[in-house]
């Protein structure tokens, strides 16, 4: 797992980075009925707080520091470990679902395999979850303003949604099912600028071309917004698997 991507970027992630459809998190614990759950690549807990709606014993592992001290703030129900993906640290078969939100494309897959293996119960289940934006006339300018300043080529991760859709079905779990929700976030102009500036790829304000990238992303906003706001469109998907 790469555990500096978002090294400086705790506060305007937490701000700015959509949070998670709540019919997901019903749908999960519908179907695996958890009573012990380990989010693996938490960042700052989005989906870690969805979770404790549904079982106090949640464990929350993130590699990054910056995020690390976000995520301990947000979430101080949760037991919160500092350890990647790949070796996390939880005692071996304790744990009924993990889970891995917007994360699992940092992850070395094989050993983050054999890492939940280790952790989870006999019937334990691994639940994949990407929140995948939806491509439209705003986001493909936006793109294209990141390709430029960025050199912004696409998913930043391992895996595209297109390869981690095929990878999960097809290789990966022996058994899976499929669940996806769309929804949407408004957004001011500080709030589309700090949504585009929380990517992994984005520039930060020490880099070169920072304020210009900066300027580009309000012109844009200022040419898109509707009456103030920008809605930015997303699709969650979720793959809930056994090895």
């Amino acid at each position: 797992m790469n555990e500096d991507k978002f090294s400086g970027k705790a506060d305007i992630y937490d701000r700015y980075r959509p949070s998670y459809p709540t019919e997901l998190v019903d749908w999960l614990f519908t179907k695996t009925c958890a009573e012990s759950v380990a989010d693996i690549g938490a960042g700052t807990g989005k989906f870690t707080k969805l979770l404790l709606t549904k079982t106090p014993n949640v464990i929350a592992v993130e590699p990054n520091r910056d995020m690390l001290v976000r995520l301990q703030r947000n979430v101080p129900a949760a037991r919160v470990i500092e350890a990647t993906a790949e070796n996390t640290g939880i005692s071996e078969h304790t744990i009924d679902l993990v889970t891995a939100a917007t994360a699992f494309h940092w992850f070395d897959e094989t050993r983050f395999k054999a890492e939940c293996r280790r952790i989870l119960t006999p019937n334990g289940r691994v639940a994949i979850i990407f929140n995948e934006k939806i491509i439209d006339d705003i986001v493909r300018e936006r793109d294209t303003i990141s390709r430029i300043y960025c050199g912004y080529k696409g998913h930043s991760g391992k895996l595209s949604c297109e390869e981690g859709d095929a990878f999960l079905r097809n290789e990966y779990f022996s058994e899976v099912e499929y669940v996806e929700f769309e929804h949407s976030v408004a957004y001011d102009e500080d709030g589309f600028v700090g949504n585009t500036l929380s990517r992994s790829y984005a520039l930060r304000p020490d880099d070169v071309g920072y304020d210009g990238y900066v300027w580009e992303l309000r012109q844009l906003f200022q040419k898109m917004n509707d009456f103030g706001s920008i809605e930015l469109k997303y699709k969650t998907t979720c793959y809930l698997g056994r090895f």
